[in-house]
């Protein structure tokens, strides 16, 4: 792979690539993770739909960044106001999706993408940014940590299926 990409703002026919990449990341981030039952009913139609009607919802105060190297969608990051009952949703963002395809990781992309990510949310007017990670997915905590987010102890109980899915919420202040 070329190490040139560029990262641009994502449009509705952006949506089967990130789809894709959604996809993929999760089948590889999220094996032994969350139950296996959920991973295998993951299924492109649905997630193409999903990812069609975020990007086609999307507020003023909204975003949705994706990286490309040539014509290929390599990556993604989207951002939202918090949903979080403990933040005000006006100055505090989610990141609410960061994921690069499985084949394109360890080669700072998601470096740069987060970096794209919160200045956007910042010309939107936040001055704070959370976003919650799966507690067993210690690659991606380890990733948060190293770009100086911290774990700030608010532990989400998501349910998958029939099981419960401990989450861990990570800050990021000021932007």
């Amino acid at each position: 792979m070329n190490s040139e990409f560029a990262i641009r703002d994502a449009a509705i026919e952006d949506a089967p690539a990130i789809a894709r990449v959604n996809y993929l990341t999760w089948l590889h981030a999220y094996r032994g993770i969350v139950p296996d039952s959920e991973l295998d009913s993951l299924n492109m139609q649905s997630l193409t739909e999903q990812w069609r009607q975020n990007l086609n919802a999307a507020h003023s105060r909204d975003g949705c960044l994706v990286a490309i190297v040539r014509d290929d969608l390599i990556a993604y990051s989207r951002f939202y106001p918090s949903e979080d009952s403990d933040d005000d949703p006006h100055r505090v963002v989610t990141i609410g999706s960061m994921y690069v395809d499985p084949k394109s990781q360890g080669k700072g992309i998601g470096r740069k993408l987060m970096g794209e990510i919160l200045a956007a949310a910042k010309t939107h007017g936040y001055t704070e940014a959370t976003l919650h990670v799966l507690a067993g997915n210690e690659r991606a905590r380890k990733f948060y940590e190293y770009l100086g987010w911290e774990a700030d102890l608010n532990v989400v109980i998501g349910r998958s299926g029939d099981q419960t899915v401990p989450k861990m919420r990570y800050r990021k202040s000021p932007l």
